[in-house]
């Protein structure tokens, strides 16, 4: 089918509602489909349409109008135009299903071209409400009020986790009139599968995600520093990504005297991140919330270890003392003794790995593909025919 993917960012900006729509849309180019993917033009200096692994993708500057005078201005200027190239993309492209993922300024115009054009709507939400680095949905009126039109609209709703669905459920105060469940993320397990280890000088563990507060990299710093002080200093800690508390970070690892043992990375593009799950002993996810953590499901696919907090969704993949082991959030000295555990026992390191790397196969994306498109097929053949269409021009 032709699937319009409506995502709040995309690569080259990296997270995971953008290695959803990757996956996604790449697993369903393969089995024949012609996904597009339309998402926000942020930064300006990226360009407007490109090709990226084959799928189209279009970005569109998404102005929405917020209750500011900045906002309503190029609301009001640019929405108007940008709408109808969107309507006039979506005609070109015979789109039979929209599909927002992650409710943003992107649902903004989903919402609108489903509505004009009479496509089905299929809403994915992906932990909105508890893990915008912001608290979007907490102070704005607008972000509350462009869920809930979405939550009214579409005609399913799929979460990426239990966890998530029903926070959604609470934010909404009653039932979903559209059908909703949960379906999990995926991971491509050939992605990982020829990759070589990365060239560290040391066994290392590794960690990886936006340097933001909800990731919980300062609490893992001085977890680490206490194993390193505590005299266990076989491996080092590397931890790949970038973000606003990237500063913060490095400061505080200085503070705690363990520079030496502590190595940013930065972004690392798809082939070193594969390189690095298959090089470190184990991965450590020490989030404050998560939806549910791709990057768990990428370490098991790797056959490594997986030391998480016991948070969101991570329960319902994590599966504790068989693919990992679980730790209350914010605890320092819990994530330090779970540290101190997996470092010192690599027969545990490697019962843990084989298990989840066998239990990571109930979860790959031709699975993931395979549910979303019976939910297409179902919508489809349910929505009436649109009765009219704008006239296909350049946009």
């Amino acid at each position: 089918m032709n699937i319009a993917h409506f995502s709040s960012a995309y690569y080259p900006s990296p997270g995971g509602v953008e290695e959803f729509v990757r996956q996604l849309s790449g697993q369903q180019r393969l089995n024949g489909g012609a996904p597009l993917i339309v998402t926000n033009r942020w930064p300006k200096n990226l360009p407007a349409r490109e090709i990226y692994e084959q799928v189209p993708v279009r970005r569109f500057p998404f102005r929405v109008p917020e209750p500011n005078w900045r906002q309503w201005t190029g609301a009001a200027l640019l929405g108007p135009p940008t709408l109808l190239r969107i309507l006039r993309l979506l005609c070109r492209h015979r789109t039979e299903v929209i599909h927002i993922q992650c409710v943003s300024s992107n649902a903004y115009y989903a919402l609108l071209a489903s509505r004009i054009l009479g496509l089905p709507l299929v809403a994915t939400l992906h932990g909105e409400l508890t893990v915008d680095d912001s608290r979007l949905f907490q102070r704005s009126r607008f972000a509350q009020g462009l869920l809930r039109a979405v939550l009214d609209k579409a005609d399913a709703i799929t979460a990426c986790s239990e966890n998530t669905l029903e926070e959604a459920k609470a934010f909404y105060g009653r039932p979903f009139t559209a059908p909703s469940m949960a379906i999990h993320n995926g991971v491509r397990m050939d992605d990982f599968s020829g990759a070589q280890p990365y060239p560290h000088p040391r066994p290392y563990v590794l960690a990886i995600g936006r340097h933001v507060r909800q990731k919980g990299f300062d609490i893992l710093l001085r977890a680490f520093a206490r194993v390193i002080h505590g005299g266990l200093s076989t491996h080092d800690l590397v931890i790949a990504g970038d973000g606003p508390e990237r500063g913060s970070l490095e400061r505080l690892n200085e503070q705690l005297g363990i520079r030496q043992h502590v190595h940013f990375l930065g972004v690392s593009d798809r082939p070193t991140t594969a390189r690095l799950f298959v090089g470190c002993s184990f991965f450590v996810l020490p989030s404050r919330q998560e939806p549910l953590g791709i990057v768990n499901l990428e370490a098991m696919a790797a056959g490594k270890a997986v030391l998480a907090t016991r948070v969101g969704g991570v329960p319902e993949i994590i599966l504790h003392e068989r693919t990992g082991l679980l730790i209350a959030p914010e605890n320092i000295e819990a994530l330090a003794e779970g540290l101190r555990r997996l470092i010192s026992n690599a027969g545990l390191r490697a019962r843990l790995g084989a298990s989840g790397h066998e239990h990571a196969h109930c979860f790959h994306w031709a699975t993931v593909a395979e549910q979303y498109e019976l939910i297409y097929s179902s919508l489809r053949q349910q929505k009436p025919e649109p009765t009219a269409q704008p006239a296909t021009a350049n946009g």
